[in-house]
């Protein structure tokens, strides 16, 4: 008994230094890096052997398969990458997961000392450096955490007790759900191997025992993307069940084969703990070829296995490239149909933000709606930053007011959409709340929506022109939208003199955003009107 707690408290206090090393090195590789991650996995994931090679060059270095998932996740909940792109960065995360097996296999930890006196000098005396001292530092703590552990195991190598346990939890369904476990519980699937390859250097369980514990730490080092997707869109909930199916799914397919796989381990040779590196490696890349090479039925497989309706929504414009004509003429045309599409998006936006009133999920409509918003921000940003190029070449008058006039529509409709959002804000509240509108009140809203859904919907219909017809229709709605609103303001004002109290705000604030809303299309299609009028002008020479 005594033995036993001289264990745990020798051991443990290296595993606690090796988690709070490991948390920590993530986060200041992740600050050093200042979001820059989120921008190269959205550029870098055109294919799938770029993901599996950024997912596992990302794990490498920030030594956590788990905050590379959650990042690929996030970025596919926001629309940065596609579901289809991440599967890439997920698969390849694994192979980077193997490096800390590895660096304790040859029996680097006892360099950890050296790394953290180092990260320690370098954020005191580092100068333009001084930003990489606690990431060095970290690293070091994570490795002289390992250390701890190996010298702390070391003087029970030879204890009855101990290797009878251990030979216990070796057999393998045991094993793996040990392994399952303790990386559950770690949250960090690395714990998990450096502990076993510490285990297989000190002698106390051999390779072939501690392959179980290995697959067992690839299946519970799913567990944290799957909390993470909690709340997220279908498509981010897609990617963290892909990751669960990848590692259940690679561990399933190595148990019929384990025999060989485990001669084929020892024939390579190399040292205990080199041969259980080497198996932890070896696994996780074959694994991530068969799922890489077949990842696209494999996409197709986890869609059916959670499906859904919802549609995805990434951060790509329709029409403007990454790189612009040098003629503005070809430029200028490619901004109207990005002017387009984005009167598009603000239609979607408020399509989404009036299903928060009788959606059966408005929490899933609220998000939908948040989304769009962001989509309507990033286009007319992109928008900007086209006409701001243009605008650096000479242009004549007309091109000028063009461009001016582009821009000034784009910020209007980046406006309007601001307006959804506000409006989706007052349904997902009157849910949370528990005091949702009553049906007549939610019907008089979708009433006037109706009005004002047209209107949008006949502007982007003929946008970049303006006909006299589109014209009238609109003016004509706008009178008939604006009593519609005189009228749900009189009907309110009589329902709280009726009742002699002060009567729900949310109602009149729906109301007084509806009618902003329509002030907006108004001024969007004065807008529109002055840029038809150039738009039917004879065109610019080129």
């Amino acid at each position: 008994m005594v033995a036993g707690w001289e264990l745990i408290f020798s051991v443990f206090p290296g595993v606690i230094l090796f988690l709070f090393g490991i948390e920590n090195f993530s986060k200041e590789i992740l600050a050093v890096a200042r979001g820059r991650f989120a921008a190269i996995l959205g550029e870098l994931t055109t294919n799938r052997y770029k993901g599996l090679l950024l997912g596992a060059g990302i794990t490498a270095l920030v030594q956590s398969s788990a905050a590379t998932t959650v990042i690929a996740i996030n970025l596919v909940n926001t629309g940065t990458i596609s579901f289809t792109q991440s599967l890439g960065i997920i698969i390849g995360s694994n192979i980077g997961t193997t490096i800390v097996s590895q660096l304790v296999a040859y029996q680097l930890t006892s360099f950890g000392p050296v790394f953290i006196i180092a990260g320690f000098l370098i954020g005191i005396i580092g100068g333009r450096y001084k930003f990489l001292g606690k990431p060095i530092f970290y690293f070091g703590l994570v490795f002289f955490g390992l250390y701890l552990v190996s010298r702390g195991i070391e003087p029970f190598k030879g204890d009855p007790l101990v290797l009878s346990i251990l030979g216990g939890i070796a057999f393998l369904p045991l094993a793996i759900l040990v392994g399952f476990l303790v990386t559950t519980a770690f949250q960090s699937s690395a714990v998990t191997s450096g502990l076993v390859v510490i285990l297989a250097q000190e002698g106390m369980i051999t390779m072939p025992e501690a392959v179980p514990f290995l697959l067992g730490a690839n299946i519970g080092s799913t567990t944290t993307g799957l909390f993470a997707s909690r709340g997220l869109d279908l498509f981010a909930r897609r990617a963290a069940l892909a990751h669960t199916f990848f590692n259940v799914g690679g561990v399933l397919m190595i148990l019929p084969l384990l025999t060989p796989f485990v001669s084929t381990i020892a024939w390579i040779g190399g040292t205990e703990a080199q041969q259980v590196a080497n198996a932890h490696l070896i696994f996780n890349v074959v694994t991530s070829a068969i799922f890489i090479l077949a990842v696209h039925p494999f996409g197709r497989f986890v869609t059916r296995a959670l499906p859904g309706e919802e549609e995805e929504i990434l951060f790509r414009t329709a029409s403007l490239p990454s790189r612009l004509p040098d003629d503005v003429n070809q430029v200028i045309p490619l901004i109207e149909e990005e002017v387009t599409h984005l009167y598009e998006i603000t239609d979607q936006a408020f399509d989404a933000a009036i299903a928060v009133f009788s959606a059966k999920s408005p929490q899933r409509a609220y998000h939908k709606a948040g989304k769009l918003e962001l989509l309507n921000d990033y286009i007319d940003e992109e928008i900007e930053k086209a006409t701001f190029t243009i605008s650096k070449k000479a242009l004549t008058e007309r091109q000028a007011k063009k461009t001016v006039l582009l821009v000034r529509i784009s910020n209007e409709l980046e406006r309007l959409a601001d307006l959804s959002r506000d409006l989706a804000k007052v349904g997902r509240n009157a849910h949370r709340t528990g005091h949702a509108f009553p049906k007549g009140q939610v019907e008089s809203i979708w009433g006037i929506y109706r009005i004002f859904d047209a209107n949008m919907q006949a502007l982007a219909a003929t946008f970049p022109q303006s006909t006299p017809e589109t014209i009238r229709s609109l003016r004509a709605r706008d009178i008939e939208l604006q009593r519609a609103l005189n009228l749900e303001y009189s009907l309110y004002l009589k329902r709280i003199a009726a009742l002699n109290e002060s009567g729900d705000s949310r109602y009149l604030e729906i109301l007084s955003i509806l009618e902003a809303a329509n002030g907006k299309i108004r001024d969007i299609r004065k807008l529109t009107e002055e840029y038809s009028a150039l738009h039917e002008m004879m065109p610019d020479a080129p």
